[in-house]
């Protein structure tokens, strides 16, 4: 059973779940391929880097599967739930009724490849999530949700 399961209050639905892209891959695997490229030569001196890269990709990659395998964003009927973390936990729960500002922005491969960047804020705090799947659906199911609960939209 998930965090988000666990604690739905009374007469509270999910409405909209969104994910970590799988782009959080892309950096780390860059240091692979460059790691394995180095330890292909001969000189032993290129070799340690390479094998130091390799080690720091595979941090990564297993960081970051970890990090999108527990991260959990929501938008239920009367909140928006941000969930990261497996042992350390951090969540951040806002009320629909604070939302202030609901943004996002997309680099340019996050706007080819479906990825981006939502800042939610609520009186004098901004709350940042990047590499959210589908970021325009996220935005739109929170302003959906707030326009239906409280008859305003933030678009």
């Amino acid at each position: 059973m998930s965090y988000i399961d666990k604690t739905l209050l009374t007469g509270e639905t999910v409405t909209y779940k969104a994910q970590v892209h799988w782009w959080v891959f892309v950096y780390p695997m860059k240091f692979l391929l460059f790691g394995l490229l180095l330890i292909s030569f001969s000189s032993l001196y290129i070799k340690i880097p390479g094998y130091v890269l390799i080690a720091i990709a595979l941090w990564g990659i297993i960081n970051n599967y970890l990090g999108r395998r527990y991260a959990e964003y929501v938008v239920t009927n009367k909140r928006v739930i941000f969930k990261l973390g497996l042992i350390r936990r951090s969540v951040v729960e806002l009320q629909l009724n604070k939302a202030e500002a609901i943004a996002f922005g997309e680099s340019f491969w996050g706007r080819i490849f479906n990825f981006g960047t939502v800042v939610v804020t609520t009186g004098g705090a901004t709350n940042t999530y990047r590499y959210i799947a589908d970021p325009l659906s996220f935005r739109r199911a929170i302003s959906e949700e707030v326009d239906k609960r409280f008859g305003r939209g933030n678009e």
